[in-house]
């Protein structure tokens, strides 16, 4: 694990820095955090190191049967943020992409079978619930990664200790499809967050958020269909921040009549960012704030049964309220 997560962070951030010198330039838009051009695309490091030590992960047996899926259509994500960086692609193009895509990581990682607080205090999905609600597990996550990653630093704030966390479950439970997919989303992250930590000067782009989001959904998926009780409401409570940011955010938009999937700056992290917040700051409360998620879900699926649902209520409660309170801060 130590070899592996070693080179997924030295690939990442010799690649990172390749791509710094010549990667295409993030112009400051309406909607951008920055205010000059900096240098994307620094995913391709991140997918770099991903690929490392998965090479150096195939080496050993592991047992991990749902890896090397996973990783294909991690890979096919971030290609597809890579043409949309380069080309900027067309929204229903990209849509019937995410479609296949994610129909595709649930055939890598399984479908969710069982729904419940606990094992005991659930039931059986019918195998078509079961595919679409797993496949739309992945589309809001990736999704959710991908509109959260617009402040330096947080992409890589957020993902490495969600990654350490999903390491930790599988290995409890013993699936090694989660902990090698958490070892190398944290380990590639760290060595690209050298090159992308506030002041940024290199962005991870859409080829870095998909393919973390990605990764990240693929071995969660993988946790709730082999792992211990509580997995199911584990694998959203590792990213909650940044679930609770986007869909808070929707529905606060929806208030006001202005619902819509377009891009915007009315994320929590935006407005606090506009209000003069820098964004060290917001790249430390975001990470900061999975971290103690991530320790406290952990602790409860060890301490007692139906903890972690019990958590993950606590935080969606917690988190609304912090994001109500950003109104305040901010004025708005």
């Amino acid at each position: 694990m130590i070899a592996m997560a070693a080179s997924a962070g030295l690939v990442s951030l010799i690649v990172s820095f390749l791509v710094l010198k010549g990667g295409i330039l993030d112009f400051p838009n309406a909607r951008s955090s920055h205010s000059a051009p900096t240098p994307r695309g620094g995913g391709l490091g991140v997918l770099a190191g991903m690929g490392a030590g998965a090479i150096i992960a195939s080496l050993f047996p592991l047992g991990a049967g749902a890896l090397g899926g996973v990783l294909a259509v991690t890979l096919m994500f971030a290609f597809l943020g890579f043409l949309d960086d380069l080309f900027v692609l067309d929204e229903r193009l990209k849509l019937a992409a995410f479609i296949i895509f994610c129909l595709a990581m649930v055939t890598a990682a399984g479908p969710v079978t069982r729904f419940g607080l606990t094992y005991e205090l659930g039931f059986a999905l019918p195998p078509l619930v079961g595919w679409i609600g797993s496949a739309l597990f992945v589309f809001v996550v990736v999704n959710a990664v991908n509109f959260m990653d617009g402040s330096d630093g947080i992409l890589a704030a957020v993902m490495i200790p969600a990654g350490i966390a999903l390491a930790l479950a599988g290995l409890a439970a013993g699936v090694m499809t989660s902990v090698i997919t958490g070892v190398l989303l944290a380990a590639s992250l760290a060595g690209f967050v050298l090159l992308n930590w506030p002041p940024a000067k290199l962005f991870a782009g859409d080829v870095g958020a998909l393919g973390a989001g990605a990764l990240y959904a693929g071995g969660a998926l993988a946790l709730v269909n082999h792992g211990f009780s509580g997995t199911l409401w584990l694998a959203p409570l590792l990213v909650l921040v940044f679930l609770a940011d986007v869909l808070l955010t929707l529905l606060r938009r929806a208030r006001h009549g202005r619902f819509s999937l377009s891009a915007h700056r009315e994320h929590a992290y935006q407005r606090l960012i506009d209000s003069g917040w820098s964004h060290q700051a917001i790249a430390l409360v975001y990470g900061g704030l999975t971290a103690v998620i991530g320790l406290t879900g952990l602790l409860a699926a060890q301490i007692m049964d139906g903890g972690v649902p019990l958590v993950f209520a606590v935080w969606v409660v917690v988190l609304t309220g912090l994001h109500v309170s950003v109104g305040r801060i901010v004025g708005r």
